[in-house]
């Protein structure tokens, strides 16, 4: 039989997943939900999936690029 992991090592694992597919973020979790920051850009979201889609679709931030 196998056990199911406790809900903090799952968030451990996902929250490492997001750190090595957005290196230079660094993450953090509040009463208000995730924040990622890189910089001068900080990013919310309510959940850290949430906060994950919301990096993916904004390259330019996530670049430190700027249009222009």
């Amino acid at each position: 039989m196998t056990t199911t992991p406790s809900a903090t090592v799952v968030m451990e694992r996902l929250l490492e997943e997001a750190m090595r597919e957005f290196p230079g973020w660094a993450f953090s979790r509040g009463r208000a939900g995730w924040t990622a920051v890189s910089g001068d850009v900080r990013l919310t979201g309510r959940s850290l999936a949430a906060l994950r889609a919301r990096l993916r679709v904004r390259p330019l931030d996530r670049s430190g690029a700027r249009p222009g």
